[in-house]
């Protein structure tokens, strides 16, 4: 059984960060546990994209202290799965999804053609986001919630402890957005999930707590949260919802409204 301590897989303190001198993110301190759900929001310029890129290991903080599992990002970066928004590739090149899925493999299972045991892995990948059936199809012919799921699976075949996602359902629709949801809450159960997300159903339905990012970080029970409010971050009316205690560990000083 895992202590309070050992139960932390992501703490930052007192982190600061920023581009030519420029501050973007300030004084964020924040812990995330395991098997938590959580939703990542904020204006545009805000930090959200920032705060994910110091959790991958992509940035280095100018200042604080930005550990995963206990350790600096980089040791702990094979722990974790990253689902872009958006795959860049030319839709012109024959790729199939079972390819897509292998390239989250690509150079741990040596030189030379993929192993029978890294196809499998890539395959109950695919079974887990219910697209078993398509391994053969031509990426480039998927719908849109189903190349979402592609890129999911192409994160799960290395088995990671942890998931990020970014924006996971700005291009699908409404029903391909819920059956996203669902392969989430699936695989909440076993590992730690963020997504930085604009949908607002989402947050409301799916999320365990609301990390706002807007140059600093607050933390907000979902519980405590409506439509309008989380709308609210971005306006006048910000202190309508109630910050939750999590926040207010060391440095940023949260208040109840």
């Amino acid at each position: 059984m895992q202590t309070a301590t050992e139960d932390i897989v992501i703490s930052l303190r007192g982190v600061d960060f920023g581009y030519n001198g420029e501050l973007v993110l300030q004084d964020v301190n924040l812990e995330i546990r395991h098997r938590e759900m959580i939703g990542i929001i904020g204006p545009n310029g805000g930090g959200k994209t920032t705060l994910l890129r110091l959790i991958l290991g992509l940035l280095k903080p100018l200042r604080g202290q930005v550990l995963v599992f206990g350790q600096p990002p980089a040791r702990s970066s094979h722990r974790l799965g990253y689902v872009p928004q958006h795959m860049l590739y030319d839709n012109r090149f024959p790729v199939s999804v079972l390819d897509v899925v292998l390239m989250g493999l690509a150079g741990k299972s040596g030189i030379g053609p993929f192993s029978r045991k890294t196809v499998h892995a890539a395959e109950e990948a695919l079974a887990a986001v219910n697209l078993s059936g398509y391994r053969n199809n031509p990426f480039a012919e998927l719908s849109g919630g189903q190349r979402q799921r592609v890129l999911i699976a192409r994160a799960l075949a290395s088995a990671p402890d942890m998931l990020l996602f970014d924006e996971p359902t700005a291009n699908v629709d409404t029903t391909a957005g819920e059956k996203l949801y669902e392969i989430l809450e699936q695989l909440n159960e076993r590992m730690t999930i963020l997504v930085v997300s604009h949908d607002i159903g989402f947050v409301n339905r799916h999320i365990t707590s609301v990390v706002c990012v807007n140059h600093q970080v607050v933390v907000h029970p979902t519980s405590a949260l409506a439509g309008q409010n989380i709308i609210d971050l971005y306006g006048h009316d910000m202190a309508l919802i109630r910050h939750d205690h999590r926040c207010a560990r060391e440095g940023h000083q949260c208040s109840s409204s």
